[in-house]
């Protein structure tokens, strides 16, 4: 990308197109290569029988280029209200993509892109992405252009504070006097002591728009040299030295989980700076789609404002006080919303800071749960099944059933037995479904059977194992193993931290089949991602257990110093409207078919052996040899080499093992999965061809 600036204004008519046309033609006299640009014009005339841009026109002369038109101004539209509006009026549809590939081709052809918003940074673009998301976009800092006339102060410093909010840095303001009339001189101290951007001129009223006069008054009244030392410290230049020095100081000093940190130390870092919608983009201005949604948290796409007000308007009242003896207002809201939403009976939320925490503490309920209804009981095991991922503290690692993130610690776990996986691509059973009449979960029965009245509880991810592959249960199995363990009086924990809140479907993954657990977890997607936070659900016979007189020592002896932290109740209050008010259940269903369409090719890769999808959670099994489902070995690493190409392709996904996870977040468009699909295939028959 080329370095620039995005001029916006603190409002409409401020006369954004002089000052950038201006700023053009004394760069070009500087000797400067610039390119100029404006994206989408509203308003735009009849000209010789063709709707042109007369600000495009303008800023095309000033800059003296030949560019073609549909680059510099790939939108036009008549009507003159917001480029979004007018969009809609004429019923078409403003694709960011495009506008994208304009600016990388004129990119590529100038030094210095000089970028002209219409109105201000709020100025809609699409019914979800405004001008100031444009600018973050092509990693552009904002030229504010302001008027000095009443009102200029408030609305300068609401400009900046948007800048800030949109994580665009700026360069400076530039008040112009767009109309001939007196006004009161500006207090630019105040508005540099409290918006931190610095002011670098006043114009005075331009009657002539001519070149000569344009470049001469801008010359005399604001400080080019101060625009342009801006344009040079956001170069992608900068980027390239920011990258060294963060990855330099990120492999001297952090230890990433899950990460053979030899390996790191030998490979290059991409370190993510901004994220908008399901799009990552480092420091270097490379973007990627978050094929994984941040490791399956983020819902609605990254920088969601709704999410992000409602965070802000819970920091500016508290941040957090403890639940310790105290209550707070959003974390009542958030435990009745949680009542009414979560399967029947489930009437209790305890609070925590993430999944593994989240488990942790349904354990220890369910453990304590025995010992305070049947004083003398033996029930101190818990069943689990095979491949199961918990968490990585010690109570959910000792309920985890994948030997290579558990086995280095078993000395320290207590004892939990396990049953087979319903993995049916791989059988433990040597079975088909649903010939095997789910033999599997049969085993549970057995198991229960073997040392009756010993088990506290049985814990199970619904419907979908995902750190064990994207295992998907046939169905049925969920809902036997429901009705096995209650048939044994053993508790049911419902692991949803990784499939609650819409994730496969419905609602939550135990609603498929009809299950109402004892317990339920639930993390990730309660809050989209925006704030680690947990909860774990329980029914209210699991709560009057703990009910007693204070001497009966019946108290649940647990908690954390973040529980019912104000800012992630507020996040997943807000979280959770959204997911109902914009029915994300019914687009995940909607959406899944469509995906589960597109995935249907990969099976002409001769490397894939297995293709398992339940809603927006795909995982696709690489083999060695398809007819005997042989395995790629460890050593290979060929998840990772394919993990890798898609992220060259600008798709970030995170292999298991040989299982290659597409996991994007409902929020993400049919077009945006197709192309997350399209660079996934690409890679896997890239690697493995």
């Amino acid at each position: 990308m080329a370095k620039g600036i995005f001029v916006t204004g603190s409002d409409t008519e401020v006369g954004k197109t002089v000052i950038a046309g201006g700023l053009a033609a004394i760069l070009r006299e500087e000797g400067y290569d610039v390119g100029v640009m404006k994206p989408a014009t509203s308003g735009a005339v009849i000209s010789g029988g063709e709707l042109v841009s007369e600000d495009a026109q303008f800023l095309v002369k000033m800059a003296k280029v030949s560019d073609p038109p549909g680059l510099v101004c790939p939108y036009l539209f008549e009507k003159p209200v917001s480029p979004y509006h007018a969009a809609k009026a004429e019923r078409v549809e403003i694709d960011l993509d495009k506008i994208m590939d304009a600016y990388t081709k004129l990119s590529k052809l100038h030094d210095i892109i000089i970028v002209e918003g219409a109105g201000g940074l709020y100025a809609p673009l699409t019914e979800d992405k405004f001008m100031g998301d444009l600018a973050r976009m092509m990693s552009l800092p904002a030229l504010i252009v302001s008027h000095p006339y009443l009102g200029c102060i408030n609305h300068t410093l609401m400009t900046v504070g948007a800048a800030d909010t949109m994580g665009l840095g700026v360069v400076g303001i530039v008040f112009n006097q767009w109309r001939k009339e007196k006004f009161p001189e500006p207090d630019f101290d105040l508005i540099e002591k409290t918006g931190g951007a610095a002011v670098l001129g006043l114009t005075p009223f331009i009657e002539s728009i001519e070149e000569k006069t344009v470049t001469r008054l801008i010359r005399e009244n604001v400080d080019v040299e101060a625009v342009i030392k801006g344009v040079d410290y956001y170069s992608p230049a900068r980027a390239v030295s920011r990258q060294k020095s963060y990855e330099e100081r990120d492999k001297k000093y952090t230890w990433h989980p899950f990460t053979q940190m030899k390996q790191w130390q030998e490979s290059s870092v991409t370190v993510i700076e901004s994220g908008d919608g399901v799009t990552l983009r480092d420091i270097s201005g490379n973007e990627f789609f978050d094929g994984h949604s941040s490791y399956w948290c983020n819902a609605h796409g990254h920088r969601n404002i709704k999410v992000n007000n409602a965070v802000k308007r819970q920091l500016n009242k508290i941040s957090h006080s403890t639940f310790l003896g105290l209550s707070n207002v959003p974390a009542i809201d958030l435990a009745e919303k949680l009542a009414g939403l979560t399967p029947e009976g489930l009437e209790r939320t305890f609070f925590s800071d993430n999944g593994s925490t989240a488990v942790e503490v349904a354990l220890k309920m369910s453990f304590q749960y025995w010992r305070q209804v049947e004083p003398e009981t033996k029930r101190n095991r818990f069943l689990a099944v095979k491949n199961a991922y918990h968490g990585d503290t010690i109570g959910a690692v000792s309920v985890g059933g994948i030997d290579l993130y558990h086995s280095t610690f078993n000395e320290m776990l207590f004892k939990t037995e396990f049953v087979p996986a319903p993995y049916c691509y791989r059988c433990p059973l040597g079975k088909k479904y649903p010939e095997c009449a789910l033999a599997c979960a049969e085993l549970i029965d057995t198991a229960l059977k073997k040392q009756e009245g010993r088990f506290a509880a049985m814990i199970i991810e619904p419907l979908v194992q995902c750190p064990a592959g994207i295992i998907t249960a046939p169905q049925g199995y969920l809902r036997r193993a429901y009705e096995i363990c209650k048939s044994h009086g053993v508790l049911f924990i419902a692991d949803e931290v990784a499939v609650g809140f819409g994730r496969t479907g419905r609602m939550f993954a135990c609603d498929h089949e009809d299950v109402t657990p004892d317990m339920m977890t639930l993390s990730k997607t309660i809050t989209s991602g925006s704030l680690p936070f947990a909860v774990t659900m329980a029914t209210g016979k699991i709560f009057d257990a703990f009910w007693g007189e204070y001497e009966e020592m019946k108290t649940f002896f647990h908690g954390h110093t973040y529980t019912a932290n104000q800012l992630g109740c507020a996040a997943a209050l807000e979280s959770i409207r959204i997911i109902e008010e914009d029915d994300i259940v019914s687009q995940v269903e909607e959406k899944s078919a469509e995906l589960s369409g597109m995935l249907a090719r990969f099976h002409d890769i001769g490397a894939v052996g297995d293709v398992r999808i339940r809603g927006l959670i795909a995982g696709v099994e690489l083999v060695k040899n398809r007819e005997t489902k042989e395995e790629y070995p460890w050593e290979e690493r060929v998840g990772v080499k394919v993990a890798m190409e898609a992220k060259a392709r600008g798709l970030i996904v995170r292999p298991l093992g040989n299982v290659m996870v597409l996991y994007p977040a409902p929020s993400a468009s049919l077009r945006q999965i197709e192309k997350m699909t399209d660079i996934l295939y690409d890679s896997i028959a890239s690697v493995t061809r």
